[in-house]
């Protein structure tokens, strides 16, 4: 919609003193000496939020449908979309449908022309060629696409090329890692050890992956390059057995849990020469470390408060102070930074179920996201903060949801069987 400058600050101004957060979207238009501004917005941040209607239209060549397909497999992940199929006329009669892409095959060289429309508007918001060179590469084009379309609509990055690690496990069957892509239509089996695998971690330039893997007889931390099957077991002093690890920022060593004569406590181990260095002391519990994002405050889970009631707490590692964060509920687990580090999300019991919480570091706010009358656990960040993977069991087993960072409706990652519980979710760097 077009409005003059002043409309649209007052529009800001009254919006911002609701305490509602904008994405504005649009292009700014000059004219001569008065400037007018074509702009609208959407209110993502509502846990209401209606997915934005886009038109796709497209030749009927195989490429062009090729890359249509994973086009709206991943814009549909992304939350804030619903892709309606069909001919540029009809979107441009059909008010509901605010954006509409227009896809043509080009000839010699091949390429692929983009044109993205918003309704209402006689010129294109944007236009772009991508290069057709060789079939394989359609769907990462399309990936490209999607990625493209995210950035220009909602002004920040996709996530399109992310990839999720998990815990699968067959009825019966030991837990393996996989792998799915964003939209979760290509998956891959990663662990290959003996055991049961499980608690996947990715280093924060996700070149490796860290897990834990359980015998009938030991536990072992083994580390694994993202895009190789060799392991690596790491090894540990006689007496300690670890139940899990996460990676410092450096990539050099990693944050673990200790278990010795029933007591676990919080270490740093050096990957180089296996040297230990004990963080916390305490005579409680202390599980779940994560290094945040710069890589200067640790988020863990202690029971020192109350035995078998676990809260979660922040170490600053610049000031050696550490602070309580959680107060409310008797369990609270599972924390993870936000990409920025202003933010915590975990899971809380509440009247017997677990539900996601949201933690602001800068006004101390702990937000609720899901209601379900069904245990939602175990969430993660995406690399651009916008959404939230996590393991939920609605019904017999669990599976992976993407549920949008402010809360809402919740879509399925993958469509694997009812037969395969998919668990403890980590969302790529």
């Amino acid at each position: 919609m077009s409005v003059n400058s002043a409309n649209i600050f007052q529009t800001l101004i009254l919006r911002i003193r609701t305490g509602i957060v904008l994405l504005l979207l649009g292009i700014v238009l000059f004219t001569d000496g008065n400037s007018v501004y074509a702009i609208d917005y959407f209110e993502i941040n509502n846990p209401k939020f209606v997915p934005v209607k886009v038109g796709l239209a497209a030749d009927s060549s195989a490429e062009t449908t090729s890359v249509q397909n994973v086009l709206k497999a991943n814009l549909e992940k992304v939350l804030f979309f619903q892709i309606i199929k069909g001919t540029k006329e009809e979107f441009e009669q059909n008010e509901e449908v605010f954006f509409h892409l227009q896809m043509a095959l080009k000839r010699n060289p091949d390429q692929l022309e983009i044109t993205l429309w918003t309704q209402g508007e006689k010129s294109p918001l944007s236009q772009k060629l991508f290069a057709l060179e060789e079939a394989q590469d359609l769907r990462k084009l399309g990936l490209e696409l999607a990625d493209w379309f995210v950035e220009k609509t909602l002004n920040f990055k996709g996530v399109s090329t992310s990839r999720i690690a998990y815990t699968a496990q067959k009825i019966n069957r030991r837990k393996n890692i996989l792998l799915s892509s964003y939209d979760g239509t290509v998956k891959k089996r990663f662990s290959y050890n003996l055991g049961s695998n499980n608690l996947a971690s990715w280093s924060f330039d996700n070149k490796n992956i860290l897990y834990t893997t359980f015998t009938r007889s030991s536990v072992q931390l083994t580390i694994q390059l993202s895009k190789r099957l060799r392991a690596k077991i790491l090894t540990f002093p006689a007496g300690f057995q670890p139940l899990g690890a996460s990676w410092r920022k450096d990539g050099k060593s990693i944050l673990l849990t200790l278990m010795k004569q029933g007591n676990s406590d919080i270490y740093s181990y050096n990957l180089a020469d296996a040297k230990l260095e004990r963080i916390f002391a305490w005579k409680s519990l202390e599980t779940s470390p994560q290094m945040s994002p710069n890589g200067q405050k640790i988020a863990f889970v202690s029971d020192s408060a109350r035995p078998q009631r676990p809260q979660i707490y922040i170490y600053n590692l610049i000031t050696n102070k550490t602070e309580r964060v959680t107060f409310r509920g008797s369990y609270n687990s599972s924390p993870k930074w936000s990409p920025d580090g202003s933010q915590l999300i975990y899971e809380r019991q509440k009247k017997g179920f677990f539900q996601l919480y949201k933690y602001t570091l800068l006004t101390r706010r702990h937000l609720q996201l899901t209601f379900g009358r069904y245990d939602s656990e175990k969430p993660d960040w995406s690399p651009n903060g916008k959404q939230i993977v996590f393991s939920a069991k609605k019904k017999k087993v669990s599976k992976l949801y993407y549920i949008s960072a402010f809360g809402g409706r919740a879509v399925r990652v993958t469509a694997n069987d009812n037969s395969i519980a998919e668990t403890n979710p980590v969302w790529s760097k």
